[in-house]
Protein backbone atom coordinates (compact mmCIF):
# COMPACT_ATOMS: atom_id res chain seq x y z
CA UNK A 1 0.00 0.00 0.00
CA UNK A 2 1.21 3.48 -0.42
CA UNK A 3 1.56 6.10 1.91
CA UNK A 4 2.00 9.73 2.03
CA UNK A 5 1.70 12.35 5.01
CA UNK A 6 -0.98 14.91 5.80
CA UNK A 7 -0.50 18.35 6.63
CA UNK A 8 -1.24 17.04 10.37
CA UNK A 9 2.19 14.58 10.30
CA UNK A 10 -0.35 11.63 10.13
CA UNK A 11 0.16 9.01 7.92
CA UNK A 12 -2.29 8.50 4.90
CA UNK A 13 -2.93 4.66 3.06
CA UNK A 14 -5.26 4.56 0.65
CA UNK A 15 -6.51 8.25 1.36
CA UNK A 16 -7.47 7.50 5.47
CA UNK A 17 -5.47 8.71 7.83
CA UNK A 18 -3.51 6.45 10.32
CA UNK A 19 -2.91 7.62 13.84
CA UNK A 20 -1.71 4.37 14.98
CA UNK A 21 -0.84 1.29 13.73
CA UNK A 22 -3.89 -1.00 11.99
CA UNK A 23 -4.56 -3.89 14.07
CA UNK A 24 -7.35 -6.24 11.95
CA UNK A 25 -10.24 -7.48 13.97
CA UNK A 26 -13.52 -9.46 13.09
CA UNK A 27 -15.49 -12.66 12.66
CA UNK A 28 -14.36 -12.99 9.09
CA UNK A 29 -10.78 -14.27 8.15
CA UNK A 30 -8.35 -10.72 7.80
CA UNK A 31 -8.10 -12.32 3.73
CA UNK A 32 -11.57 -13.02 2.87
CA UNK A 33 -12.11 -9.01 3.90
CA UNK A 34 -9.64 -7.82 1.64
CA UNK A 35 -10.57 -10.14 -1.45
CA UNK A 36 -14.39 -8.83 -1.26
CA UNK A 37 -12.61 -5.38 -0.82
CA UNK A 38 -11.16 -6.59 -4.40
CA UNK A 39 -14.64 -7.40 -5.48
CA UNK A 40 -16.20 -4.49 -5.02
CA UNK A 41 -13.54 -2.72 -6.55
CA UNK A 42 -12.96 -4.71 -9.80
CA UNK A 43 -16.74 -6.26 -10.14
CA UNK A 44 -18.89 -3.81 -8.42
CA UNK A 45 -21.64 -4.26 -5.24
CA UNK A 46 -23.60 -6.60 -6.81
CA UNK A 47 -20.90 -9.12 -6.99
CA UNK A 48 -19.95 -8.94 -3.58
CA UNK A 49 -23.42 -9.08 -1.94
CA UNK A 50 -24.28 -12.60 -4.17
CA UNK A 51 -20.46 -13.93 -2.89
CA UNK A 52 -20.51 -12.63 0.33
CA UNK A 53 -24.64 -12.53 1.54
CA UNK A 54 -24.61 -12.77 5.48
CA UNK A 55 -20.92 -11.99 5.85
CA UNK A 56 -19.23 -9.33 8.04
CA UNK A 57 -21.46 -8.77 10.63
CA UNK A 58 -24.82 -8.59 8.37
CA UNK A 59 -23.37 -4.87 6.95
CA UNK A 60 -26.25 -3.68 5.63
CA UNK A 61 -28.52 -3.75 8.42
CA UNK A 62 -28.66 -0.49 10.25
CA UNK A 63 -30.81 -1.44 13.11
CA UNK A 64 -27.73 -1.41 15.17
CA UNK A 65 -28.22 2.35 15.73
CA UNK A 66 -31.75 2.43 16.90
CA UNK A 67 -31.17 3.83 20.10
CA UNK A 68 -30.57 6.74 18.06
CA UNK A 69 -34.61 7.84 18.45
CA UNK A 70 -34.02 8.14 22.01
CA UNK A 71 -31.78 11.17 21.46
CA UNK A 72 -32.00 14.30 20.06
CA UNK A 73 -29.95 14.01 16.88
CA UNK A 74 -30.18 16.64 14.49
CA UNK A 75 -28.74 17.57 11.57
CA UNK A 76 -26.59 20.33 13.08
CA UNK A 77 -24.77 17.13 15.00
CA UNK A 78 -20.73 15.95 14.64
CA UNK A 79 -20.24 12.84 15.81
CA UNK A 80 -17.50 10.53 16.58
CA UNK A 81 -18.24 6.63 16.25
CA UNK A 82 -15.06 5.31 18.29
CA UNK A 83 -15.24 1.43 17.30
CA UNK A 84 -17.39 2.23 13.95
CA UNK A 85 -16.46 -1.08 12.56
CA UNK A 86 -17.80 -1.50 8.91
CA UNK A 87 -20.69 0.86 9.72
CA UNK A 88 -23.27 -0.13 10.88
CA UNK A 89 -24.46 2.97 13.31
CA UNK A 90 -22.33 5.68 10.73
CA UNK A 91 -24.25 4.63 8.21
CA UNK A 92 -27.25 5.71 9.61
CA UNK A 93 -26.13 8.29 11.63
CA UNK A 94 -24.90 10.17 8.29
CA UNK A 95 -28.45 9.91 7.30
CA UNK A 96 -29.45 12.66 9.77
CA UNK A 97 -26.14 14.12 11.20
CA UNK A 98 -24.20 16.23 9.68
CA UNK A 99 -20.60 14.73 10.00
CA UNK A 100 -19.61 11.53 10.96
CA UNK A 101 -16.19 10.82 11.98
CA UNK A 102 -15.67 6.83 12.04
CA UNK A 103 -12.51 5.67 13.68
CA UNK A 104 -10.99 1.60 14.08
CA UNK A 105 -8.32 0.08 14.60
CA UNK A 106 -8.62 -2.22 11.54
CA UNK A 107 -7.40 -0.26 8.24
CA UNK A 108 -9.53 -2.86 6.02
CA UNK A 109 -13.19 -1.95 8.08
CA UNK A 110 -12.03 1.69 7.34
CA UNK A 111 -11.75 0.64 3.58
CA UNK A 112 -15.00 -0.95 3.70
CA UNK A 113 -16.55 1.66 5.12
CA UNK A 114 -15.49 4.54 3.19
CA UNK A 115 -16.37 2.53 -0.16
CA UNK A 116 -19.50 1.88 1.78
CA UNK A 117 -19.96 5.58 2.21
CA UNK A 118 -19.61 6.35 -1.47
CA UNK A 119 -21.70 3.89 -2.57
CA UNK A 120 -24.14 5.47 -0.71
CA UNK A 121 -23.79 9.23 -1.64
CA UNK A 122 -22.72 9.73 1.94
CA UNK A 123 -20.33 12.53 1.88
CA UNK A 124 -20.41 13.62 5.55
CA UNK A 125 -18.35 10.86 6.29
CA UNK A 126 -15.12 10.95 7.66
CA UNK A 127 -12.79 7.31 8.41
CA UNK A 128 -9.98 7.26 10.07
CA UNK A 129 -7.51 4.15 11.28
CA UNK A 130 -6.65 4.14 15.01
CA UNK A 131 -8.16 3.89 19.02
CA UNK A 132 -9.60 6.16 21.61
CA UNK A 133 -6.11 6.67 23.48
CA UNK A 134 -3.86 8.16 19.94
CA UNK A 135 -7.00 10.02 17.94
CA UNK A 136 -6.10 13.76 18.10
CA UNK A 137 -9.53 15.47 17.81
CA UNK A 138 -9.97 19.18 18.88
CA UNK A 139 -11.51 19.45 22.54
CA UNK A 140 -15.46 19.99 22.73
CA UNK A 141 -15.42 19.54 18.93
CA UNK A 142 -18.49 16.28 19.02
CA UNK A 143 -21.82 16.43 20.12
CA UNK A 144 -22.09 12.85 20.31
CA UNK A 145 -19.72 10.57 21.09
CA UNK A 146 -20.44 6.69 20.52
CA UNK A 147 -19.25 3.61 21.98
CA UNK A 148 -21.08 0.70 21.15
CA UNK A 149 -19.58 -2.61 21.95
CA UNK A 150 -16.14 -0.70 22.58
CA UNK A 151 -15.98 0.01 26.07
CA UNK A 152 -15.25 -3.74 27.39
CA UNK A 153 -12.29 -3.88 24.64
CA UNK A 154 -10.33 -0.68 25.62
CA UNK A 155 -8.40 -2.39 28.48
CA UNK A 156 -6.95 -4.88 25.71
CA UNK A 157 -4.08 -2.48 26.17
CA UNK A 158 -0.55 -2.76 28.00
CA UNK A 159 -0.33 1.30 28.15
CA UNK A 160 -2.22 1.23 31.63
CA UNK A 161 -2.06 -0.73 34.98
CA UNK A 162 -5.28 -2.60 34.50
CA UNK A 163 -8.37 -2.82 32.34
CA UNK A 164 -10.28 -0.44 34.44
CA UNK A 165 -7.91 2.85 34.14
CA UNK A 166 -7.92 2.17 30.52
CA UNK A 167 -11.78 2.18 30.79
CA UNK A 168 -11.73 5.72 33.51
CA UNK A 169 -8.84 7.52 30.83
CA UNK A 170 -11.25 6.44 27.41
CA UNK A 171 -14.36 7.69 29.24
CA UNK A 172 -12.25 11.05 30.49
CA UNK A 173 -10.97 11.49 26.45
CA UNK A 174 -14.79 11.45 25.84
CA UNK A 175 -15.60 13.80 28.19
CA UNK A 176 -12.84 16.54 26.70
CA UNK A 177 -13.60 15.91 23.22
CA UNK A 178 -17.81 16.04 23.82
CA UNK A 179 -18.86 19.81 24.13
CA UNK A 180 -21.06 20.99 26.84
CA UNK A 181 -24.21 19.27 26.76
CA UNK A 182 -23.19 16.58 23.91
CA UNK A 183 -24.08 12.88 24.40
CA UNK A 184 -21.98 9.90 24.97
CA UNK A 185 -23.61 7.00 24.13
CA UNK A 186 -22.71 3.56 25.69
CA UNK A 187 -23.86 0.31 24.35
CA UNK A 188 -22.36 -2.95 26.41
CA UNK A 189 -23.05 -5.92 28.19
CA UNK A 190 -24.34 -6.75 31.76
CA UNK A 191 -21.29 -8.59 33.58
CA UNK A 192 -23.95 -10.64 35.14
CA UNK A 193 -26.38 -11.35 32.27
CA UNK A 194 -28.03 -14.67 32.56
CA UNK A 195 -26.97 -15.70 28.85
CA UNK A 196 -23.26 -15.52 30.44
CA UNK A 197 -24.72 -19.32 32.53
CA UNK A 198 -24.32 -20.62 29.15
CA UNK A 199 -22.50 -19.27 26.50
CA UNK A 200 -18.73 -17.63 26.69
CA UNK A 201 -17.77 -13.86 27.43
CA UNK A 202 -15.42 -11.50 25.64
CA UNK A 203 -12.65 -13.92 27.09
CA UNK A 204 -13.62 -16.87 24.71
CA UNK A 205 -14.38 -18.54 27.95
CA UNK A 206 -17.10 -20.01 30.33
CA UNK A 207 -18.08 -17.86 33.58
CA UNK A 208 -15.07 -15.09 33.40
CA UNK A 209 -17.35 -12.50 33.85
CA UNK A 210 -19.24 -14.27 37.08
CA UNK A 211 -15.65 -14.34 39.03
CA UNK A 212 -13.53 -12.01 41.11
CA UNK A 213 -11.16 -10.15 38.55
CA UNK A 214 -8.22 -11.88 40.63
CA UNK A 215 -9.71 -15.27 40.14
CA UNK A 216 -10.55 -14.80 36.44
CA UNK A 217 -6.73 -13.15 35.19
CA UNK A 218 -5.56 -16.07 37.21
CA UNK A 219 -8.13 -18.62 35.45
CA UNK A 220 -7.16 -16.23 31.72
CA UNK A 221 -3.20 -17.20 32.70
CA UNK A 222 -3.75 -20.73 32.95
CA UNK A 223 -6.04 -21.67 29.92
CA UNK A 224 -4.87 -19.34 27.45
CA UNK A 225 -1.76 -17.28 28.27
CA UNK A 226 -2.75 -14.11 28.90
CA UNK A 227 -4.67 -11.90 31.15
CA UNK A 228 -8.53 -11.09 31.33
CA UNK A 229 -8.62 -7.42 30.51
CA UNK A 230 -12.33 -7.89 28.52
CA UNK A 231 -13.76 -6.16 32.01
CA UNK A 232 -17.85 -5.57 32.09
CA UNK A 233 -20.11 -4.12 34.71
CA UNK A 234 -23.12 -4.21 37.01
CA UNK A 235 -25.45 -1.28 36.47
CA UNK A 236 -24.38 0.25 39.57
CA UNK A 237 -20.09 -0.53 38.61
CA UNK A 238 -20.76 1.06 35.16
CA UNK A 239 -22.22 4.32 37.15
CA UNK A 240 -19.01 4.40 39.16
CA UNK A 241 -16.84 4.29 36.75
CA UNK A 242 -18.72 6.72 34.59
CA UNK A 243 -18.55 9.29 37.03
CA UNK A 244 -14.39 8.34 37.57
CA UNK A 245 -14.82 10.11 34.14
CA UNK A 246 -16.24 13.23 35.38
CA UNK A 247 -19.79 12.50 34.11
CA UNK A 248 -22.82 13.01 36.43
CA UNK A 249 -25.87 12.99 34.46
CA UNK A 250 -26.61 8.94 33.42
CA UNK A 251 -29.32 7.28 32.11
CA UNK A 252 -29.48 3.81 31.48
CA UNK A 253 -32.04 1.61 29.21
CA UNK A 254 -32.78 -2.17 29.12
CA UNK A 255 -32.06 -2.70 24.58
CA UNK A 256 -34.39 -5.00 23.89
CA UNK A 257 -33.28 -7.96 22.45
CA UNK A 258 -29.67 -6.53 23.13
CA UNK A 259 -27.06 -3.59 22.42
CA UNK A 260 -26.15 -5.06 19.14
CA UNK A 261 -30.30 -5.33 17.97
CA UNK A 262 -31.72 -2.55 20.29
CA UNK A 263 -35.48 -2.47 18.75
CA UNK A 264 -37.04 -1.34 21.73
CA UNK A 265 -34.91 0.91 24.60
CA UNK A 266 -36.57 0.22 27.65
CA UNK A 267 -36.13 3.29 30.43
CA UNK A 268 -34.40 1.35 32.95
CA UNK A 269 -36.97 2.48 35.65
CA UNK A 270 -40.40 1.56 33.56
CA UNK A 271 -41.02 -1.92 34.76
CA UNK A 272 -44.16 -1.37 32.91
CA UNK A 273 -42.43 -1.46 29.32
CA UNK A 274 -39.99 -3.86 30.63
CA UNK A 275 -42.84 -6.81 31.54
CA UNK A 276 -44.51 -5.90 28.14
CA UNK A 277 -41.34 -6.61 26.16
CA UNK A 278 -40.94 -10.21 27.94
CA UNK A 279 -44.09 -11.27 27.74
CA UNK A 280 -44.81 -9.75 24.28
CA UNK A 281 -41.62 -9.95 22.30
CA UNK A 282 -39.34 -12.37 23.89
CA UNK A 283 -38.86 -15.97 21.94
CA UNK A 284 -42.03 -18.51 22.47
CA UNK A 285 -39.26 -20.99 23.20
CA UNK A 286 -36.15 -21.81 25.78
CA UNK A 287 -35.30 -21.74 29.33
CA UNK A 288 -34.69 -17.77 29.40
CA UNK A 289 -38.41 -17.15 28.19
CA UNK A 290 -39.67 -19.32 30.79
CA UNK A 291 -37.94 -17.95 33.46
CA UNK A 292 -38.75 -14.14 32.62
CA UNK A 293 -42.53 -14.78 32.10
CA UNK A 294 -42.99 -16.11 35.59
CA UNK A 295 -40.61 -13.56 37.13
CA UNK A 296 -42.85 -10.96 35.33
CA UNK A 297 -45.79 -12.64 37.11
CA UNK A 298 -44.35 -10.66 40.54
CA UNK A 299 -43.83 -7.17 40.01
CA UNK A 300 -41.17 -7.56 42.86
CA UNK A 301 -39.01 -10.39 41.60
CA UNK A 302 -39.46 -9.44 37.97
CA UNK A 303 -37.81 -6.32 39.18
CA UNK A 304 -34.62 -8.20 40.30
CA UNK A 305 -34.86 -9.42 36.88
CA UNK A 306 -32.95 -6.46 35.29
CA UNK A 307 -29.93 -6.96 37.25
CA UNK A 308 -29.65 -10.09 35.11
CA UNK A 309 -30.43 -8.78 31.59
CA UNK A 310 -27.86 -9.28 29.04
CA UNK A 311 -27.12 -5.38 28.20
CA UNK A 312 -27.37 -1.90 28.92
CA UNK A 313 -27.91 1.39 26.53
CA UNK A 314 -26.18 4.38 28.50
CA UNK A 315 -27.03 7.48 27.71
CA UNK A 316 -24.53 10.20 29.54
CA UNK A 317 -24.98 13.66 28.92
CA UNK A 318 -22.09 16.12 29.64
Amino acid sequence: MDSNKNNNDKKVVGGIPLFSEDRYWGKSPKEELEEAIKVIENEGWDEFKVRYRNKFDQTFEENRADWRFILPISKDFSVLDAGAGMGRISIPLARVARRIVSLDQSYLRMKFLKLRAEKEGLKNIEVYVGDIFDASFPEESFDLIVMNGLLEWVGDTTRFHNPREAQIESLRICNKLLKKGGYLYIGIENRFALSYLQGRDHSGLYFTSYMPRFVANIYMKFRKGRPYNTYTYTKSGYEKLIKEAGFNDIKFYLPYPGYNLPRMMIPYENLHAFVYAVRSLMPAFGVKRRVAQLLALWPFTFRFYRYFFFSFGIVVRK
